[in-house]
């Protein structure tokens, strides 16, 4: 039988989805009430660095990372930790290399500036790729709280999974950005509650320092393994340098976060929202890596996969099954978990669904609506179907992971296979004047294929994943009893399983048997970005120079490149400053002359008098 969660858990939940609804009324009918294309994709420009950071967090941190942090750091120990040291050097690079340079140029998108700095053709693969990657991760992320609400109380998997997306198409579709970053703020404390409730509960019955000194024992605490290997999931060097990866392709080319910091309305206050995140993050990981040694602690010696009595089907219900094993009799905190779960998910969706849109109308729609009969309210109104349009999409991908066992897992890959290869255009965007797009479409297109040999490889031929070990001697000969915990999870075993986490993408497969010992599909997951960036910056540049010998580019833009290098190619001040106004002169006259001068305002902070010159 199902678990009865009490009056005071279904409340919670209930508030959590009633609070998130009434934001979205807030600001439809409030302020701007989104009847423009700024109010409703960009939130008016004029937002505050609070909510901003806190949404950047909630949109990087979903439920997946409540679920499937924790989950790896009980299996594999916590030399993922390093990540941490890593990321902040990330986050530098696009705080100071990247952030600029959309400032400078006013963008709407961050693939409108690579249509500026290469052409059409790079923004619309780079900006349909995007949408793809993130329908197929917002199927994921609705589904997986879906599962383990199933798993609690027995309600309906698409019962919970309707409610989430009509809640969050809702408040999308009605309060653009502006009730999107709020809702984060909500959403995002609650995070907070559900995982800092399993670590402060579990230290209180453990111990701090029992929880050390089980974890010590277990061979948890790792931190320095400095094995050259590609094939070890942990390592100091894969930790390390994908924390630095994510850091700078999250923030400084994904279109989810660059649109907040365009929200903000300045560079400055854009970098201190950066920063509010980077904190944020960093607290909320400890928690979560906290987590996980609490749940080692807790089940050192009768790991629930292996107990007869419980048989969880994978690691991540680990985390969920924990709350009903340490919160049992505290009021409201099992519900406010759940409710903290499932806003990881709202947020996560709610911020692509927004982004989605963003860049279907500055990439794909507006370009070629240049008629004065497509007004800014129609183009509103448009922007508001597109949202509901994506969120019927995400619910179509979940009929195919509900419907295809190991759909899920594909759909981890399909969004991970990409993301090294876009970063490592922008890198040959900012960092080079060499890049051009013949070369740097080649560049992608063979990280891209390089990433999806490996990926697929390691998904058809089940490649085994070492964990670390667990133990059951001191499991109950046999259990009599169902408990609250056992109850927690009474539902899983019927359930097709729960969503693997998008950190163990697909090479983390736990299988006994290897079906084909290929050295590459044995290569940790945390290195398939890192390889298809080297893959795409690498051939890109390569290719660029080749093309270049034999092929008249065009010149680049100054402000298209990043302020860390832009003074190596132009070295003195009053150069670089007469190269960016003569840029600036070309994008009003061109402007001018497509647009009959409507964007003009868009190029013209450097020379509003120089209208004339276009002649």
């Amino acid at each position: 039988m199902a678990l009865a969660l009490a009056v005071g858990d279904y409340a919670a939940i209930g508030v959590m989805l009633a609070v998130s609804t009434i934001i979205g009324l807030y600001f439809r009918f409030s302020g701007g009430r989104q009847k423009t294309m700024s109010e409703f994709l960009m939130a008016g420009k004029n937002m505050s660095i609070i909510p901003v950071g806190f949404s950047l967090m909630a949109t990087f941190m979903s439920a997946i990372a409540i679920i499937g942090t924790p989950a790896e750091i009980y299996m594999y120990g916590t030399q993922f930790c390093v990540w941490l040291i890593g990321l902040p050097i990330g986050c530098m690079i696009a705080s100071y290399g990247c952030l600029p340079t959309y400032y400078d140029l006013d963008v709407s998108t961050a693939y409108e500036y690579l249509e500026m700095r290469f052409g059409k053709t790079t923004r619309k693969i780079a900006g349909f790729t995007f949408i793809l990657r993130s329908i197929f991760y917002t199927a994921v992320v609705l589904y997986s709280p879906s599962l383990a609400l199933n798993a609690v109380t027995g309600l309906s998997t698409w019962t919970s999974i309707l409610s989430l997306a009509a809640v969050c198409t809702f408040y999308c579709s009605l309060g653009g950005l502006k009730a999107v970053l709020w809702t984060d703020v909500f959403q995002a404390t609650l995070m907070f509650v559900a995982v800092a409730s399993v670590v402060v509960k579990g230290i209180s019955d453990i111990g701090f320092t029992e929880v050390l000194d089980i974890s010590d024992k277990g061979g948890r605490l790792i931190f320095f393994n400095m094995s050259p290997s590609l094939t070890e999931r942990y390592t100091f060097w894969n930790s390390f340098l994908s924390g630095i990866f994510f850091g700078f392709e999250t923030f400084g080319t994904n279109q989810a976060q660059v649109q907040r910091f365009l929200s903000v309305g300045n560079l400055k206050k854009a970098q201190w929202a950066l920063f509010l995140s980077l904190i944020l993050i960093i607290i909320f990981k400890v928690f979560c890596f906290a987590a996980g040694l609490v749940l080692y602690a807790l089940f050192y010696d009768c790991d629930p996969m292996q107990n007869p009595d419980i048989h969880l089907s994978s690691p991540d219900q680990i985390m969920p099954y924990s709350i009903g094993k340490l919160l049992a009799n505290v009021l409201f905190l099992p519900g406010l978990c759940i409710a903290g779960m499932f806003s990881g998910a709202l947020s996560s969706v709610s911020s692509s669904l927004n982004s989605m849109t963003a860049v279907t109308m500055e990439d794909f729609i507006r370009p070629h609506c240049h008629c004065k009969s497509f007004s800014d309210k129609w183009m509103n109104r448009v922007a508001k179907f597109l949202a509901i349009v994506f969120g019927g999409l995400s619910l179509l991908v979940i009929l195919c992971v509900v419907n295809f066992r190991g759909v899920m897992e594909a759909s981890n890959v399909l969004n991970g296979i990409p993301v090294g290869s876009i970063a490592g255009v922008y890198i040959l965007a900012m960092f080079t004047t060499t890049a051009n797009e013949p070369g740097i479409l080649l560049g992608c297109v063979s990280g891209i294929t390089v990433n999806a040999w490996i990926a697929i490889g390691a998904y058809l031929t089940k490649t085994k994943v070492t964990h670390l070990p667990q133990s059951i001697a001191g499991c109950p000969v046999s259990t009599n009893e169902t408990s609250f915990a056992d109850n927690f999870y009474f539902n899983a075993q019927n359930a097709s399983s729960l969503f693997t986490s998008k950190t163990e993408h697909i090479a983390e497969i736990l299988n006994e048997e290897n079906r084909f010992d290929f050295p590459l599909y044995a290569i940790s997951f945390w290195w398939y970005p890192i390889i298809g960036m080297i893959v795409s910056v690498t051939v890109g540049y390569f290719s660029s120079l080749l093309i270049g010998c034999w092929k008249d580019t065009p010149d680049v833009n100054p402000n298209c490149i990043s302020p860390f290098v832009r003074n190596l190619y132009f070295k003195s001040k009053e150069s670089d400053s007469s190269k960016r106004k003569e840029w600036n002169l070309k994008e009003i006259c061109h402007s001018d002359h497509k647009n009959g001068g409507e964007v003009q305002k868009k190029y013209s902070t450097h020379l509003v008098s120089s209208r004339n010159a276009c002649g």
